[in-house]
């Protein structure tokens, strides 16, 4: 991805979620999208939260996207199908959820992660 591509996919998540951060470890690596105050629904909490979208070969493929190892439903139990990564020197949250897309919308992809946690109730 072009520096210019970086810049915008920054800005639409930026316009979207608020704040985002760059922390991609090396340049030579994907694309590392910090969200570090994004709003789950109730009863997930912490609220807001912090997550990390990877766009390795975007738009061709759909971006991972890691949360807080914090974050748990009802219950204090976290998304269901989950597993722990290291990932830019700390740990997070995977987990998988099926859904269809078309990448081309980032902000739309990040929305269709988030149903996870409005569908989901542990």
């Amino acid at each position: 991805m072009e520096v210019l591509e970086r810049s915008n996919l920054c800005e639409l998540l930026e316009e979207a979620f608020g704040s985002v951060e760059d922390v991609t470890p090396d340049p030579s690596q994907p694309i590392h999208l910090l969200l570090p105050r994004l709003e789950l629904p109730e009863p997930w909490q912490p609220s807001p939260t912090r997550a990390l979208t990877i766009w390795e070969d975007w738009p061709g493929t759909r971006p991972r996207f890691l949360i807080d190892e914090a974050v748990v439903g009802e219950n204090d139990q976290p998304p269901r199908s989950n597993s722990t990564v290291y990932v830019a020197g700390e740990s997070w949250r995977q987990f998988s959820f099926a859904f269809p897309w078309a990448g081309s919308d980032p902000v739309r992809v990040v929305q269709l992660w988030l149903e996870r946690f409005t569908v989901e109730r542990v």
